[in-house]
């Protein structure tokens, strides 16, 4: 592994670190509050284990929708948390707790097998059955952040909201 992948799991781990931390202080009973919101923090979780199983998908080239539970679900971003929500709504925190912690495991297990090489390849590389447009050579590394460390703080901040 090089450099900069050390570095992409370093801010993976710091990040994944914060928001389990903020999980074990809210307790698995606090994981089922929603406040005035939609969504209860589990489902929060629910919701980042999806993408990182999507992330996981595009690395193996497989079908990120599928991958994710939600097979039939539209293309579009809210289309997909709808899907998601959906499917996971009903399970117990500790049901979503598992889902999470398995997802992330899988995740890391990949990533720790790339190179920065690896990083570097573009999107459609990793997924020449489901291309995106031809001109967007923009490196995986991206899809990395976004659905990692980027996520993790951005629901962090969702989740301090509710409890």
């Amino acid at each position: 592994m090089s450099i900069a992948a050390n570095k992409e799991i370093e801010l993976i781990e710091k990040s994944w670190a914060n928001l389990a931390a903020l999980i074990d202080r809210l307790g698995l009973l606090k994981l089922e509050f929603k406040g005035n919101e939609r969504w209860a923090v589990k489902d929060h979780l629910a919701h980042i284990a999806a993408w990182e199983l999507s992330l996981l998908a595009l690395l193996n080239g497989e079908d990120r929708r599928t991958a994710m539970g939600v097979p039939d679900a539209g293309e579009e971003t809210d289309e997909l948390n709808e899907a998601i929500w959906l499917r996971h709504r009903h399970e117990s925190a500790e049901e979503v707790l598992g889902f999470w912690r398995k997802s992330h495991e899988a995740l890391m297990h990949r990533l720790g097998e790339l190179s920065d090489a690896d990083l570097r390849r573009s999107y459609n590389h990793y997924q020449p059955n489901d291309p995106r447009d031809p001109n967007d050579d923009r490196p995986a590394v991206e899809w990395v952040a976004g659905n990692t460390y980027e996520h993790y703080d951005e629901h962090a901040g969702w989740i301090e909201a509710l409890s």
